[in-house]
C-alpha cells in the first residue's frame, strides 16, 4: 500500500483586509462570509493540526508563508502508512498542548491552553503585581524605535512608545497575571515579548520585520504529485 502524503493549503487566499474586521481573542471576524478568522500565527504545528483536526466544518485562518511551509515539511515526516493519519496528528497535537477551537460565529471559544501559571510560589499564594510595568523597544538599528504601540493579549491594556523607545502600562491589584505576552500592533514589524511580573522593569523588546500573512480556508488534501 502507498503512504498517502498530505498537505495543508489556502487554495484561495482571501482579499479581505485584516485590520478592518471586528476583532475578537486570538480571532477576527470576517462581516463577508460571517466567520470567524483564527490568527495562527503565534501557534505552533502541532497546536495548528490539532485545530484542523478538531474542528467540526472548514477553518479559516490567517498565517505566514514560513509557518505553511514547516506545517507541511512536519507533515511530510510524520509517518502516515497504515494509520489514520490525521488522528494520529491530532493525538501528537494534544500530547503539546490542549486546544478547544470552534469556527462557528456564532458560538467560539477561544483557543484554552494548559500551562503552569506564572510566579507561583511553592505555597502556592497568589503572586504581588507591580502597579506598572515599563520597558524599551528598540530596531534592528538598536536604536530607540518610536510610536510603536504595544498591547498586553487578550486584554485593553496598551502604550505607544514614545521619542525614548519607553513604554509604561499601569495594573491593578486584580490583573491576570497568566495574561504575559507582550505584542506589537504593527503592519511593518512583529515581536512578541515575555512579561515577568516580578519586576516592573522589562527587558528590551526587539523589534522585527513583519512577514507578509496569507488568510483564507485552511484545508488539508492529498499532495498533488
Amino acid at each position: 500500500m502507498k503512504t498517502r502524503i498530505n498537505e495543508v493549503t489556502i487554495a484561495e487566499p482571501c482579499l479581505q483586509n485584516w485590520d478592518e474586521m471586528e476583532k475578537g481573542v486570538g480571532f477576527n471576524f470576517c462581516k463577508a462570509c460571517s466567520k470567524n478568522v483564527i490568527d495562527f500565527s503565534g501557534y505552533t504545528n502541532a497546536e495548528i493540526i490539532g485545530v484542523l483536526a478538531n474542528s467540526g466544518s472548514s477553518v479559516c485562518g490567517r498565517l505566514s508563508q514560513t509557518q505553511l511551509n514547516q506545517l507541511n515539511y512536519h507533515l511530510s515526516i510524520v509517518p502516515t502508512s497504515n494509520k489514520n493519519w490525521i488522528k494520529y496528528i491530532g493525538v501528537l497535537a494534544i500530547g503539546m498542548s490542549v486546544f478547544i477551537m470552534e469556527a462557528s460565529a456564532t458560538n467560539f471559544k477561544a483557543p484554552i491552553e494548559i500551562t503552569r501559571s506564572i510566579n507561583n510560589g511553592i505555597d502556592d499564594k497568589k503572586p504581588t503585581v507591580p502597579k506598572k510595568i515599563y520597558g524599551y523597544v528598540i530596531g534592528a538599528d538598536n536604536k530607540p524605535a518610536i510610536g510603536i504601540k504595544l498591547t498586553i493579549a487578550d486584554t485593553r491594556l496598551f502604550s505607544t512608545t514614545d521619542k525614548n523607545g519607553r513604554y509604561e502600562i499601569t495594573l491593578d491589584d486584580k490583573f491576570d497575571v497568566s495574561k504575559n505576552k507582550l505584542v506589537v500592533e504593527s503592519l511593518q514589524y512583529h515581536a512578541i515579548l515575555t512579561l515577568d511580573f516580578s519586576k516592573g522593569k522589562q527587558n528590551n523588546l526587539k523589534l522585527q520585520k513583519a512577514e507578509s500573512m496569507i488568510m483564507g480556508k485552511i484545508m488539508i488534501a492529498p499532495k498533488k504529485k
